[in-house]
């Protein structure tokens, strides 16, 4: 069942086309794009099941749109140290730490990774009664997050690999309630894959800390997710940890408005009320070292080298408030704005679940289910774009946009995880109608970071500096079926 769901995943998504799950995500865990650069709310094309179902109701003839898209870029993160830290093959567990390492200071060599990857996505609108109601179907890939960095990089204890993507199937329907108003609505099954490898920092838990503080261990220490940095680290708790073959499955709605008042005016408002993923897979952690395996047998704490279980990844995947207007300055010029609202709020930690008999510690009182979280405590984005479209002939134009998106990473819980910050998108279009039922669309679209630098980082976990950007060119073909043209 799980090889069956990786290979829907890989079809839908399209992703790894070169050199693997290298790659850096838009702001928070979106996509990097869901049909053209310029869809959106306002947009009267298939892609509106996702971005307003509401607009289906306009439609006259049956629509299909496909398309696929090259994604290339980079993401860079150099780390700066600016707390004190023991030696990493230290043994100090507990504050005040007496022997520290003055060579972990300061700024780190910049970890780097290069995506080349790739997505695709097919959008079918049927008009049930033309110009007054529709239906729609669409495969399209909203939340995506492929990014792998060095192994043995500064980043390590953040994040060392990660690959996850949340693929939609959906069905919707649009219906002309007025001559200028459409109401519409979609439902979609999620289905996610992914897959994780960090180096989980066993200072950083909770229950190992106070397992080593109770008998029979008796161990003073500082342990827990607000442990000092001085006992953070060492080599001996420095664990490989990976999740792998791991699926979510799930179901979401959006809901739609679209209001024409003018016959050169469109307006559109959308609800996607977001989910939650939880994804189940395999988790292996290597304990390879004599401190769990032999040193405190006598006292309970004999781990196998290498535990392996059931594990759980769940995320929050926000909810969002799209807005739109497009307006017709002439013949030839359209200019439209698209907002959101993107309710990233939602997600303050990414939580992971372990079970394995091989965790259980009875002596300890360590169960077989162990959680862990990451936390991020992510804060609302807000994005914008403004666009022009210029119908150069009959059957040719061309569009360009400007755009911003706000962060949804804060500097307190920001890492190698979450490369975000403040962001600069540039889009561009070329489209031609070839006849009356088919057309051509070249996309681009450049997203750029701000440059971001970050000193107040929870724990001194994430300081140092952050740069991005992600660049894409795809195209769509568009066919339609029947005669007519919409209003």
């Amino acid at each position: 069942m799980r090889r069956t769901a990786w290979l829907l995943g890989g079809l839908a998504a399209l992703t790894i086309l070169a050199s693997g799950p290298e790659g850096a995500r838009a702001s928070g865990l979106d996509g990097p794009t869901i049909g053209s650069v310029l869809s959106g709310p306002a947009i009267r094309d298939p892609a509106a099941l996702y971005w307003n179902p509401a607009q289906l109701g306009f439609f006259d003839r049956a629509d299909l749109m496909v398309g696929a898209a090259f994604v290339a870029g980079r993401v860079g993160y150099t780390r700066e140290r600016r707390a004190a830290y023991q030696h990493e093959d230290g043994f100090e567990f507990a504050e005040p730490v007496r022997d520290l390492d003055p060579s972990k200071t300061g700024t780190a060599d910049e970890a780097s990774a290069v995506p080349i990857a790739g997505s695709a996505d097919a959008f079918f609108v049927w008009p049930v009664i033309p110009r007054r109601a529709s239906v729609g179907v669409g495969l399209y890939v909203p939340y995506a997050a492929p990014l792998k960095f060095p192994a043995d990089g500064a980043q390590r204890f953040a994040l060392q690999e990660v690959f996850l993507s949340v693929t939609r199937i959906a069905a919707g329907v649009g219906v002309r309630v007025h001559d200028a108003v459409s109401i519409g609505g979609s439902v979609s099954y999620e289905l996610g894959v992914a897959s994780i490898k960090r180096v989980q920092d066993f200072a950083a838990v909770d229950d190992f800390g106070d397992a080593l503080g109770r008998p029979p261990i008796d161990q003073p220490n500082d342990f827990g997710l607000d442990a000092p940095p001085s006992v953070r680290e060492l080599q001996v708790l420095a664990r490989p940890f990976s999740l792998t073959d791991a699926t979510s499955h799930g179901v979401t709605f959006n809901v739609g408005v679209a209001i024409e008042p003018t016959r050169h005016t469109s307006v559109g408002l959308t609800y996607d009320h977001g989910s939650e993923a939880d994804f189940r897979g395999d988790f292996a952690l290597d304990l390879s070292d004599d401190f769990f395996t032999r040193d405190l047998a006598q006292n309970g704490l004999h781990y196998a080298p290498l535990v392996q279980g059931d594990g759980r990844l769940r995320i929050n995947l926000p909810r969002r408030v799209n807005a739109g207007v497009l307006h017709a300055l002439s013949d030839r010029w359209t200019l439209g704005l698209d907002v959101a609202w993107v309710q990233w709020s939602s997600l303050d930690a990414f939580r992971i679940t372990l079970e394995s008999p091989d965790l259980a510690q009875p002596e300890l009182g360590l169960p077989s289910t162990s959680d862990v979280a990451l936390p991020r405590n992510w804060q609302d984005a807000v994005h914008a774009q403004v666009h022009v479209r210029d119908q150069v002939r009959p059957s040719l134009w061309w569009g360009a946009g400007l755009g911003y998106q706000s962060p949804a990473s804060p500097d307190q819980t920001i890492d190698a995880a979450s490369p975000d910050g403040h962001r600069l998108v540039f889009t561009g279009a070329l489209g031609w109608d070839a006849t009356d039922s088919v057309s051509v669309l070249g996309d681009a679209r450049l997203q750029v970071l701000l440059p971001r630098s970050v000193e107040d980082s929870d724990y001194d976990l994430g300081n140092g500096t952050y740069n991005l950007f992600i660049a894409l060119v795809g195209a769509h073909l568009r066919l339609r079926f029947g005669g007519g043209d919409e209003e």
